[in-house]
């Protein structure tokens, strides 16, 4: 049910540049919500990321009467770089901050992100790909520490 939930909102939510356009970044981390959101929230930080805004959406979906556990979405990033490239590229603003969810699943937490590499469209420069590039790293490394605290 919860992953039926996630789809449903991942077609609702994304734009017409995510179509096509590669996977989903999901790890299955053995740990309950609370502890897996502790460590993505130092993970982003040890990584030279800043939590920008916090979002709950669980609450949404019991109003609509879904089943669901705990369910955030962590919006981060690096102010600088995303405003610079806001500015340059302004049908980027939107994608901005970068998006981490995290769904509790019984004694697990699933995180879940779009990759960055699926704006690569929307740039023009070498420059800014390896930004991207960057970023898309990040975040799979990002998924992957918080992963391996809880093996």
């Amino acid at each position: 049910m919860v992953v039926r939930i996630l789809a449903l909102w991942v077609l609702i939510f994304t734009s017409n540049v995510f179509a096509n356009q590669g996977e989903l970044l999901i790890e299955r981390v053995n740990a309950k919500f609370s502890y897996t959101w502790l460590a993505l929230d130092k993970t982003i930080k040890a990584n030279g990321y800043k939590a920008a805004y916090l979002q709950r959406c669980d609450f949404a979906l019991n109003e609509r009467h879904y089943k669901s556990d705990k369910y955030r979405i962590l919006f981060f990033g690096q102010y600088d770089e995303m405003q610079a490239m806001s500015k340059k590229y302004p049908k980027l603003s939107p994608f901005f901050p970068l998006k981490i969810t995290a769904m509790e699943e019984g004694v697990h937490t699933l995180i879940i992100a779009t990759p960055p590499i699926t704006l690569l469209p929307l740039v023009e420069t070498d420059e800014d790909r390896m930004q991207i590039f960057r970023w898309n790293e990040d975040m799979k490394n990002i998924l992957k520490q918080v992963k391996n605290q809880y093996k």
